[in-house]
């Protein structure tokens, strides 16, 4: 017997776009030293407010923010090195969340690229995960060794934060627990994107000098090494400080590129298909970015050129990818077979006055595109109004977030933040088409049950078990299935070409 197994589909989805689109953990950003933030609630562009007016440098490049997911307000901030409330107080235990000469560093105490810290929930019940790439003491101090070519990250760790304790401004409850030791990492390039399931996620970390990727699995309860990846394309330099990685909005592409510097020779941009169902990458497929002239005779002179990616963004139709050189805006449409119309250069800084140095993009939940600055004095933001729009339709403005309403601010770049709102996906198991039949020759009983499932004609056969969105949990060859330790609900039994509806209860 044959059911309509595609509006089961269709309704999963239509559940998962109507419970995770209203997400609010993304709407407000802090994005620059003195504490500035933007609020974002519909299509226009967000409302300025100045936060922590005498917090001078605490969140210029290595911020983070989460807000709560049903009224958006603004919760817990993470500046790379430290955590605090919206009240501009460090929370409880929240200091030195890096080794003691990193977090010396900078006063008040900050991580110092972007991408070095990110804000996961764990769970729904007002705990967070605080994942900060850092440098030992030990590697700290090979960065200043008169032969030193690189100044990686070493550390990767998280800490986790309860933000229902103290009436509500947070107290960090676990802390330095390390992910990887021991190995050299790019200090930039972390990102996450929400599993296929709607509710855990996979989060990317990129190792140094070469494309190696670090996949884990984060769940409420754990965060685990899932996936140690490495690609012969494309092969990164050691600029590990500047860079940006990002997954595209419907979390099917994953995009980082870091490098270049002085080289004279041109970044290299990666762009590859990623599995939310698996968290695997694939197709990873190497860009060369365009060169161009600085403008400025003395650097391009000595075969520096415009050549190094800061940031890296998809359109949120993700028909391009937006990448920000120190100099220079372009659009890629990365799907377009001829690479001379692939590229459309979008901006250019033209005069001294303006240069402040492109950095680290973000997409706003009002469809533009937020460009922040990795230096100079710059007191604006660029943005691109039209992002999905091809070539000049794209509507780039030059500084045109102006922070500089509210004071002398300097402008930093946006935080390091996921696509909260991503939603549910059903996996490959219940869409492909040789597993539409619903077949009644399968027998399995008793139907419902709360502990074992039998199962009759198919003996020797492998059983698979799969949660509603198409996600395997487990599978056997007995003819019989143990759920006592499964949560009760609808499940698909499949054998070979058959699936079964099973109901534990």
């Amino acid at each position: 017997m044959k059911i309509d197994i595609f509006l089961i589909i269709a309704l999963i989805i239509l559940f998962s776009v109507n419970c995770y689109s209203q997400d609010k953990r993304g709407n407000v950003w802090i994005m620059s030293g003195s504490g500035m933030t933007a609020t974002f609630t519909d299509t226009s562009k967000p409302t300025l407010n100045q936060l922590f007016p005498n917090m001078q440098k605490a969140f210029h490049k290595a911020s983070s923010t989460i807000c709560d997911s049903t009224s958006g307000k603004l919760i817990l901030l993470c500046n790379g090195a430290t955590l605090w409330d919206t009240l501009g107080n460090i929370i409880e235990n929240g200091d030195s969340l890096i080794p003691p000469k990193q977090y010396g560093m900078n006063t008040p105490a900050s991580g110092n690229t972007t991408q070095c810290s990110l804000i996961l929930p764990k769970g729904s019940n007002g705990l967070y995960y605080v994942f900060i790439t850092a440098v030992t003491d030990s590697m700290f101090d090979k960065w200043f060794l008169p032969n030193a070519t690189a100044t990686p990250a070493d550390l990767f760790h998280y800490h986790v934060v309860d933000m229902n304790a103290n009436g509500g401004q947070g107290k960090v409850i676990q802390k330095n627990i390390p992910l990887i030791t021991n190995t050299e990492l790019a200090r930039v390039g972390m990102m996450a994107c929400r599993h296929a399931n709607g509710y855990d996620w996979w989060l990317l970390k990129q190792g140094l000098d070469t494309n190696i990727i670090y996949t884990f699995l984060v769940t409420k309860d754990t965060v685990e090494l899932k996936l140690t990846q490495g690609f012969i394309i494309p092969k990164f330099d050691k600029s590990d400080f500047l860079g940006q990685s990002c997954f595209s909005s419907d979390g099917s592409k994953y995009a980082f590129a870091t490098g270049g510097a002085n080289s004279g020779k041109g970044a290299q941009l990666g762009i590859a298909d990623f599995d939310r169902c698996t968290g695997l990458l694939s197709n990873m497929k190497s860009v060369n970015v365009p060169i161009d002239s600085t403008g400025y005779p003395i650097w391009d002179t000595t075969g520096r050129r415009d050549s190094t990616i800061l940031g890296v963004c998809f359109s949120p139709n993700d028909s391009f990818l937006y990448i920000n050189k120190y100099m220079h805006t372009y659009q890629h449409e990365y799907n377009n077979p001829d690479s001379n119309q692939a590229w459309y250069e979008v901006h250019r800084y033209d005069t001294i006055a303006e240069y402040s140095l492109f950095g680290q993009m973000q997409k706003g939940i009002d469809g533009r595109i937020y460009i922040g600055n990795f230096g100079g004095l710059s007191k604006q933001m660029s943005v691109v109004n039209n992002p999905d729009v091809k070539g000049v339709g794209c509507n780039f403005c030059p500084r045109c977030l102006r922070l500089d309403t509210l004071g002398n601010i300097t402008a930093g770049t946006p935080p390091c933040m996921p696509n909260y709102g991503l939603g549910a996906q059903v996996c490959w198991a219940l869409v492909n088409d040789e597993l539409l039949m619903l077949n009644e020759e399968l027998v399995v009983y008793p139907n419902p049950s709360s502990a074992i499932f039998y199962i009759k004609n198919a003996d020797g056969k492998k059983k698979e078990l799969y949660s509603v969105l198409g996600e395997l949990l487990f599978s056997t060859k007995a003819d019989e299935m143990d759920v006592r330790n499964i949560t009760k609900g609808m499940y698909y039994l499949r054998v070979e070409n058959q699936i079964k509806k099973i109901i534990v209860e």
